[in-house]
Order: structure tokens, then sequence, then C-alpha cells
């Protein structure tokens, strides 16, 4: 009779030890399915845009964060024709990259013999900028027929790749020049 109870108290230890690791397993998933969500609120998601005016009067290249969350900003790596450029003057890529458009441009405008026709403001990426969501930032606005068509046409030869993290460390890059526009995971962020 005892080794009869005695299997029976084996019976309930076993069914015991399997109940609760099925329930240990069952609060493991919740909290990933808790930690999922919670990640889905802070989620930063960056697009480019690009806005051109077909009678030449401005051209505009902009990042938008259309996420729920800021994203912070751990690189931004501006090239030509696949060569990195350098801070400009004002210590932005974008203008490197349009400053051989830029000078034939004005070269243009005093051959016409205009004046104050070309207008163009950029602004750059660094390390540690945070793009709130919802709001975006223009970084290369150009007029002026003479410097906007010359930009139109170099424009599949200039990239922006942008690496960027939500809060909570996760990352991603987007790239200008990948035609999905989708940002794509990686573990970690290059240096600039």
């Amino acid at each position: 009779m005892d080794e009869k109870r005695f299997r029976f108290d084996l019976l309930l230890a076993g069914t015991a030890l399997v109940i609760s690791t099925i329930a240990a397993g069952a609060s493991a998933y919740q909290t990933y399915i808790i930690n999922q969500q919670f990640s889905a609120t802070v989620w930063p998601y960056l697009n480019f845009s690009a806005s051109y005016d077909r009678s030449n009067a401005f051209i505009e290249f902009s990042v938008r964060n259309s996420g729920l969350g800021p994203a912070i900003v751990r690189s931004a790596i501006v090239t030509l024709r696949g060569n990195r450029m350098p801070p400009g003057p004002s210590g932005n890529a974008i203008e490197s990259a349009v400053a051989p458009d830029l000078a034939a441009a004005r070269t243009a405008e005093k051959a016409a013999h205009l004046q104050r026709v070309i207008h163009m403001t950029t602004s750059s990426l660094l390390r540690g900028d945070v793009i709130p969501a919802g709001s975006s930032i223009t970084l290369l606005r150009a007029s002026g027929p003479l410097l906007v068509s010359r930009i139109a046409a170099d424009q599949d030869k200039i990239d922006i790749a942008v690496c960027y993290c939500s809060l909570l460390g996760r990352c991603w890059i987007l790239r200008r020049s990948d035609d999905s526009n989708e940002p794509h995971d990686v573990r970690s962020c290059p240096l600039s």
C-alpha cells in the first residue's frame, strides 16, 4: 500500500511540475507580447520625400518621422556618385553634394545678368539629433530654375543613409536610394 501511495505522490508532484512549467512559459510569452506592444508605442519610422515643381520653381528633400516615437539619429552619411561627401563650409554634407550644381547655376545666373534668382537652404542630421514623432526635417530646399534643373538632373546620384534608434535601443537604417523607402533593422549604427 505504501508503494501505491508513493506513486500517487510522485504523479501529483510531476503534474504540479508540468503545470508550473506551463504557467512559467505562459508568463514569459505574455511578457514578450507586452514588450512588443510597448516597443510599438515608441517606434520611430523614418521615410524620405522629394518635392519637385516642374516649372523649376523649387526642389526639396525631406525626412519625416511617421512613427509613434522619437528617432534618435546615430549617423547620417551623404554620398554623391558613391563617394562620401565631407561637411561643407557650414558643416553640412548635403551642401557639399550640391556645391557643383550651385556653382554652375551661379555662373549661369551671372552670364544671364540675373540677380538673386537662386536660393538654397540645407539642414544636416548629426549624431544625437532627435526627430520627434510626426515631424519632418527639410534637408535641402532650392529655388530658381537655373539651380533646380541641375539638382533635379543629379538627384538620383545623391544618396543619404540615416541610421537611427528608438528610445529602447532598437535601430534601423534608411537609404534614400532604396526604392522601397523603408527602414531596415540593424544591430547597431555605423559611426558617421
